[in-house]
């Protein structure tokens, strides 16, 4: 009887859950105008020898190649705000904050709808974007 009822406890729960997951997805939809700063601390995420913040805001304009995608996507940056020039996230451009209060440079990402992170490395002599879902774009 115990297990019955635990399976009942169970079907009740699904739709509510369902309505969650629901709700969660509409509100990331309301968020892609914003760059979310919550999360983990950029600082724990930012590995040992990336690029400071100073040369990362320096550096973070201009044309950035995506793996797999044939045209670069161009980088501009307003204050400590980055915005891509094109849209091609769900048609919405890549919007960043860069992190004043790190030594090194870090930045909120907000990348087609999803809050990321985002430091900058070197790899032999080129930049690198990291970001905190894996991926990994090259300064042209």
């Amino acid at each position: 009887a115990n297990f019955c009822s635990s399976n009942t406890q169970l079907r009740r729960s699904t739709p509510t859950l369902e309505l969650s997951v629901a709700t969660a997805m509409a509100e990331a939809d309301l968020q892609l105008t914003a760059v979310v700063k919550d999360g983990t601390a950029l600082g724990n995420l930012i590995p040992a020898g990336s690029l400071s913040k100073e040369e990362g805001v320096q550096g973070i304009a201009g044309n950035w190649q995506i793996p797999g995608v044939t045209e670069p996507i161009e980088l501009t940056i307003s204050g400590m705000s980055v915005v891509s020039v094109q849209k091609p996230f769900g048609n919405q451009p890549l919007m960043g904050e860069v992190e004043e209060s790190e030594r090194l440079f870090g930045m909120h990402v907000t990348m087609g709808g999803f809050p990321m992170k985002a430091w900058m490395t070197q790899d032999g002599g080129k930049k690198v974007l990291a970001f905190s879902n894996g991926g990994r774009w090259s300064k042209q």
